[in-house]
């Protein structure tokens, strides 16, 4: 038989150089995994914002009904009242993204307010531009155009202009 000795296995600090090393790569890595999620969650959030406004038209034609748009900045939230419907139907902002702004403005505390909007059937849908941001100041821009009566999802070039986009 043989004995085993004191060569075989690994000693703690071969043991613990690893653990340091995987420590390391994790920190490394862990801003740009944290990045990333926060442009899965705006990409979510201009999506569900973009489809909010798609559904309030398309309502609106469908029933032959007003429908009231209400978009609530301090609740991240977007809720559609269709004429003589007894629900509401909400759409709410994911964790880590806020409605920065409303344009176009119509007073100058406009962060805090609610907005109201109405759809009419067969009628142009207003102009509107919604501004989300993230935490990091990363934004995008959901534009209703009342052209095409679509809302498109625009990417906003944070380090030039704030109007400029990508």
């Amino acid at each position: 038989m043989r004995r085993r000795g004191a060569e075989s296995g690994v000693t703690l600090l071969e043991m613990l150089l690893v653990v340091g090393v995987i420590g390391l790569m994790a920190a490394i890595s862990f801003p740009s995994f944290s990045a990333g999620l926060d442009g899965l969650r705006l990409r979510s959030a201009s999506t569900t914002v973009a489809s909010a406004l798609n559904v309030a038209i398309n309502t609106a034609d469908r029933r032959q009904a007003p429908v009231q748009v209400l978009i609530q900045p301090l609740e991240n939230r977007i809720v559609l009242r269709a004429a003589e419907s007894r629900r509401d139907q909400f759409f709410t902002i994911p964790p880590g993204i806020r409605i920065r702004r409303i344009l176009p403005a119509l007073y100058l505390d406009e962060a805090k307010k609610d907005r109201y909007l109405i759809v009419y059937p067969n009628g142009a849908p207003p102009q509107l531009i919604v501004e989300l941001e993230t935490q990091r100041g990363s934004m995008r821009q959901v534009k209703l155009d009342p052209i095409t009566g679509a809302a498109r999802v625009m990417d906003v070039n944070v380090n030039a202009n704030a109007n400029t986009k990508k």
